[in-house]
């Protein structure tokens, strides 16, 4: 049981002669400035910080004087090759007011060795249960032992704070600068030991926390054996979680963990980081509510300024009055910011706080700024307040940092083809079929998106991985250099230190995982084989052939494998552009997708294939067989299946497209047509049923609709025969039914209606700006109408209206 006697007890426990431990919340003002006071007061020989071992050749650097935080230490690892390989990555952010940056600049600035102490990135991720996976936005520095603490909610909710974050505002942060080095100790260790009992010993075994806190242990033994007794005593500053255990840690010291790291490669880079990214609300793991909030703070605490609280409060509301103005055009008048400080000030006083705590802020602004729809006015309030709070900080490297391998590499190819990375935004045109330098641009800048470095964005032009847009000759990029660019790119180096190389590990990962899943979706596996030549990859053809070999058997979905089909057909016909001529076992592929898609389509009868999907599988593989890749397939097969399907499958919207397909290629003449329309559009049949027919006919063959008089003569008979409310219901499915057709198309078939019913001029009846919404309001009105008409026994009116 934790009680008041025995958190002062702990607390004294961590300052001796020999050894201060501080214990820090990651990203806190607060503790950053006791870190400083402890350098001061007690002289150490050395400091310790929590962080990688292996990252203490980059003290100087991130201590240099022209280093401009936020900065973040990108580390990553890989250990084995091929399918096996295991790559992990994190972030170790720091800011102005991160506590470990403040006592390395502490002791830079006094000539005391400092050096990080925990394990490195590979041995965390071996010893403990957390991931850090390469694609992810990781940190280092993860607090997740204080955001599932019941206790400290507990704490929260008795206390009168939102959550465990404006509990710590209010209980470390609203007089961190105010209060003795020993009654801010006790307030963390306080709040850290709450925590602790919160997680039992098995579970800090398997996340990892145990064997971290003997690493730490170890170094702070051996920094206190070297230490000569005229010496300083040893700093240690590291997150209060951990700092509370080693007292009892260092009175019985574990064995150090012993983890094998064979066939283990790793590395690390400063790069810039942003405020945007240290915002805990946008799921960074070990960050504090907004970064610029913190950041004021701590250069009023910085400046010992009176009531630096206060005055942070003051510049945040004018900041967001301005940003309302400036960007919004909203107003906001000096009273109303004169309100706002008062009301944060008097919140502070009502709610028992030293000083406005973050919260009090934002209740201030929200009630004095918003004055119209909280909804609207409110929800602009809200984040203009978020943004200002936040703050928009970039990062500079110190010179000498270094350029990662893999920025330097990008720069270069982008500097060779031409690409500009001067940080202004810029449009590149690429022609993918006469411009062979183009087209290696183009993969250059695919290779980037697959690796999700924020550069290029393209805007128009042919995706052959989807199949859109492929009538285009040319491909349009947006792009622009940026830190975010920078930074990603480092991010990425866990896959490869050159751009292909990269790109290569990031796709061979791609097939990895599909293969794991059984490859069991024939267009996921031929759109792998596509992206693989958009890419340039054509060296993992093999990989992704044989991928499709196995989706091929495996797949057994008719509108699937008629997709690869036309994927496959074409990757075969894009020679140019994609470069697939080198493939020589596309064109088996591509009979053995076709044949199967056959052999899966004649089986159809109703419930294998939603009834929109299988026409459109049936109107895919018809355009591959008229395409140029169609000429070495069998095109007897097919007509074969869609004689099968326009006779026997129960759905009308199949027969309807199959029936369309016969008659769009004179496999089926006029009158063939016309038995067909009329057997769905007889009175025996439901008006569902020759909808559907309707519809999947004109989706196949929608010249069918003014070169057989028969269809519309038959659907005209139909729905003068329908009820009003039969042709309501049906309303939609008619109105998709003719979607298809241009707007010339549409008066086409108006006037053979109109025609038909011996009007030479539509007149009044074209009414372009009416749609479907309208028309259905406007039945619906003239049916309750004519309710309320014969219900006073005036249904005579409405007749003759």
């Amino acid at each position: 049981m934790l009680s008041t006697a025995g958190v002062r007890e702990l607390a004294a426990s961590l300052v001796s002669d020999a050894l201060v431990v501080v214990p820090v919340r990651h990203h806190s003002p607060a503790c950053a400035w006791q870190v400083r006071r402890a350098v001061e007061e007690h002289r150490p020989s050395v400091v310790l910080v929590e962080g990688p071992r292996s990252l203490t050749p980059l003290v100087p650097l991130l201590t240099h004087a022209e280093a401009r935080m936020p900065l973040s230490v990108y580390t990553w690892a890989v250990r084995g090759k091929g399918a096996a390989v295991e790559r992990w990555s994190a972030h170790l952010p720091f800011c102005d007011y991160s506590p470990e940056l403040v006592a390395l600049r502490e002791a830079a600035s006094r000539g005391i060795p400092a050096r990080f102490i925990d394990l490195d990135l590979a041995e965390q991720s071996l010893v403990g249960t957390r991931e850090f996976a390469p694609d992810a936005e990781e940190a280092l520095q993860d607090e997740h032992h204080y955001r599932t603490s019941a206790r400290l909610q507990a704490l929260a909710e008795k206390v009168g704070c939102r959550d465990p974050e404006d509990l710590w505002e209010r209980l470390i942060e609203a007089d961190g600068a105010e209060v003795t080095s020993a009654e801010h100790t006790a307030r963390v260790a306080a709040w850290c030991q709450l925590s602790r009992q919160d997680h039992p010993r098995a579970e800090l075994d398997r996340d990892g926390t145990t064997a971290r806190e003997a690493e730490m242990a170890w170094h702070v033994t051996q920094a206190l054996a070297g230490r000569d007794p005229d010496d300083g005593p040893v700093l240690a500053v590291v997150g209060g979680f951990h700092a509370v255990a080693l007292p009892a840690l260092l009175a019985e010291p574990p064995a150090r963990p012993e983890i094998r790291l064979d066939g283990v490669s790793d590395g690390a880079a400063i790069v810039r980081y942003t405020f945007e990214r240290l915002e805990r609300l946008n799921g960074y793991a070990a960050g504090m509510t907004s970064p610029a909030w913190h950041q004021r703070l701590w250069e009023l605490m910085s400046e010992e300024a009176d009531a630096p609280r206060a005055l942070a409060a003051l510049s945040a509301i004018l900041d967001v009055a301005d940003e309302l103005r400036r960007r919004h055009q909203a107003p906001v008048p000096m009273p109303a910011v004169s309100a706002a400080f008062e009301q944060a000030l008097r919140l502070a006083a009502l709610r028992d706080r030293p000083a406005p705590l973050r919260s009090d802020l934002v209740d201030a602004v929200t009630s004095c700024f918003v004055k119209g729809d909280a909804d609207v006015e409110g929800a602009l309030v809200g984040a203009v307040t978020r943004h200002v709070l936040t703050g928009t900080a970039v990062g500079t490297v110190p010179p000498g940092a270094g350029t990662p391998p893999l920025v330097a590499d990008t720069l270069e190819r982008l500097r060779r083809q031409k690409l500009h990375v001067d940080g202004e935004p810029r449009t590149a045109a690429l022609d993918l079929y006469r411009r062979p330098a183009h087209r290696e641009t183009s993969r250059l800048l695919h290779g980037l998106a697959l690796l999700g470095v924020p550069f290029a964005a393209r805007t128009a032009g042919p995706d052959f991985v989807h199949g859109h847009g492929l009538g285009r000759l040319q491909e349009r990029w947006e792009y622009r250099w940026s830190p975010a660019t920078e930074g990603a790119l480092a991010e990425v180096s866990v896959h490869g230190e050159t751009l292909p190389s990269a790109v290569a590990t990031r796709f061979g990962a791609l097939l990895d995982a599909e293969r794991a899943e059984g490859a069991r979706s024939a267009p996921v596996a031929t759109s792998l084989l596509v992206r693989a030549c958009v890419l340039g990859l054509h060296h993992h053809s093999a990989e992704a052939l044989g991928l499709v070999r196995e989706a091929l058997g495996a797949d057994v979905a008719f509108d699937a494998l008629a997709a690869a089909t036309a994927q496959l057909a074409l990757l075969q016909e894009a020679r140019e552009p994609l470069e697939a001529r080198t493939l020589e076992p596309l064109p088996a592929l591509l009979r053995t997708a076709y044949e199967r898609a056959i052999f899966l389509g004649r089986e159809l009868s109703g419930q294998e294939c939603a009834p929109g999907d299988a026409v459109a599988a049936l109107v895919q593989l018809r355009e591959v067989l008229v395409g140029e890749s169609g000429s070495g397939l069998d095109a007897d097969l097919y007509w074969e299946m869609v004689d099968r399907l326009a006779a026997t499958h129960e759905a009308p919207l199949v027969r309807g497209g199959a029936t369309g397909l016969q008659y769009s290629a004179g496999r089926l003449q006029a009158e063939g047509v016309a038995r067909a329309i009329a057997g769905h559009l007889s009175g025996t049949v439901s008006a569902g049923d020759g909808v559907g027919f309707v519809g999947g006919l004109l989706g196949t063959a929608r010249e069918a609709a003014w070169q057989e008089p028969a269809l519309l003569a038959a659907l005209d008979g139909r729905l003068r025969a329908w009820e009003r409310e039969t042709f309501v219901e049906h309303l939609p499915e008619l109105r998709l039914a003719f979607a298809r057709m241009t707007p010339r198309e549409t008066d086409r078939i108006a006037e053979a209606v109109a025609g038909l019913h011996g009007a030479t001029d539509l007149g009044g009846l074209r009414r372009p700006e009416v749609d479907e919404g309208a028309v259905r309001r406007h039945l619906e009105v003239s049916r309750v109408t004519a309710g309320l008409l014969a219900r006073d026994g005036l249904a005579a009116w409405g007749d003759r209206a």
